[in-house]
């Protein structure tokens, strides 16, 4: 017998990026047109840990089941936490390791026990593999490969390697696939310059992010480590790592600090740049106006308590976060880095945007933001766009 659902997303649970991490149980999606149980659906990941990848495809995964679409999921290892929110009802396959070699013997065998329609990758290996497990296999299920990132320009020299092979596999394999989903405008051109393929198949769907549960779940209360009294409080959520640039937001705010000094910065985020950010921090001596408060399973709360929200990221592939903290009504300031925030804030419309790297124009732009806030409505309605039962609409469409 199945198991019947809430009609709520599960609890947010803790993930490695410190971002936000708004999965939602599964419910009945009205106004979705269901299509015939003739589709069946395999959703290739490493793991159901807890990525933004991984969030948006167990989303999908979700709202298919809710539709009459048969769905399955084959991991390299299962682990992770949105095994408790993927329905019950979907059956989870691990793979037994999450090497490229690994895949290409495991999914060939897979495929051809099992009369998929179509496979959802999300990963460079994991898509590339599946393209040649396809063609090895003569299976007819389509391999529609979603992409949801977008490299800097200019990167360090130890990110050699790693570019190396994604630049091989999106020349000569990803250009295979049935179908190619970016996840913005802007990430989609990226792609096909980075190809060097014009990818006609290639196609853009925002990612789902949030429903109703986000404002209850931002109605709740918190400890906060300082007294906020009278003070404006500026908050970014993301991994303390080199790609969100935090050190940029904290160079912002010492300028802002001289012309305001009653502001204050929480950081929500875990990574390996939390000792490298904390020295700066005290040797600036600002340890009473900037705080790392880590991983909160609630941002939520944070977001909905913020005056200002700042993304200070140099790429995105989407940026989910401003959607959240458009849905409650937040005024943004975000980096115009490539390549989803323009997208969503309609080229500074619904929200400030600045260069990157650039903490003078960061703080005149944080500045902005605290003397003419955007309506709250305004922004509300903006974001019904990427409400997940809106985004499945779409999923559904391409099948």
């Amino acid at each position: 017998m199945k198991k019947s659902m809430p009609h709520i997303i599960n609890p947010i649970k803790k993930d490695a990026s410190g971002t936000s991490n708004f999965v939602k149980k599964p419910h009945n999606n009205a106004g979705v047109n269901k299509k015939p149980q003739i589709k069946k659906i395999l959703f290739i990941l490493n793991d159901l840990g807890g990525g933004g990848a991984e969030r948006v495809l167990v989303n999908i995964a979700n709202s298919f089941y809710e539709n009459g679409i048969k769905v399955e999921f084959l991991v390299g290892k299962k682990q992770g936490l949105y095994l408790d929110v993927l329905h019950p009802s979907i059956p989870v396959t691990e793979g037994g390791g999450t090497s490229f070699y690994k895949y290409l013997q495991v999914v060939p065998a897979v495929l051809i026990k099992n009369n998929y329609t179509h496979v959802f990758t999300a990963s460079d290996y994991v898509g590339a593999a599946a393209i040649i497990a396809k063609k090895k296999s003569g299976v007819a299920a389509k391999i529609y490969h979603t992409h949801h990132y977008h490299l800097p320009q200019k990167r360090s020299l130890k990110h050699w390697k790693g570019d190396l092979v994604a630049r091989f596999i999106h020349f000569f394999i990803t250009p295979r696939a049935d179908k190619i989903i970016a996840v913005s405008k802007g990430n989609l051109a990226w792609l096909r310059k980075f190809s060097n393929h014009k990818l006609p198949h290639g196609t853009t769907i925002y990612n789902p992010v949030f429903d109703d549960s986000i404002y209850t779940l931002a109605e709740e209360k918190i400890n906060y480590p300082a007294d906020i009294s009278g003070r404006t409080i500026l908050l970014s959520i993301g991994r303390l790592e080199e790609q969100k640039d935090h050190l940029t937001l904290i160079k912002s705010f010492q300028i802002l600090k001289k012309t305001r000094p009653r502001i204050i910065l929480f950081i929500l985020g875990i990574g390996n740049l939390k000792s490298k950010l904390e020295n700066y921090i005290l040797e600036n001596n600002l340890q009473n106006d900037i705080f790392l408060v880590g991983f909160d399973p609630n941002p939520y709360k944070w977001i909905a308590d913020c005056d200002v929200f700042v993304l200070p990221s140099i790429s995105e592939g989407f940026g989910n976060v401003l959607v959240e903290a458009m849905a409650l009504g937040k005024t943004i300031v975000s980096t115009n880095c490539p390549s989803g925030p323009s997208e969503i804030l309609q080229k500074g419309k619904l929200g400030y945007l600045c260069p990157v790297k650039n903490p003078a124009e960061m703080a005149i732009s944080v500045e902005r933001a605290v003397r003419s806030p955007i309506n709250s409505n305004i922004l509300k309605a903006a974001s019904y766009r990427y409400r997940i039962s809106e985004i499945v609409k779409e999923y559904i469409e391409i099948l």
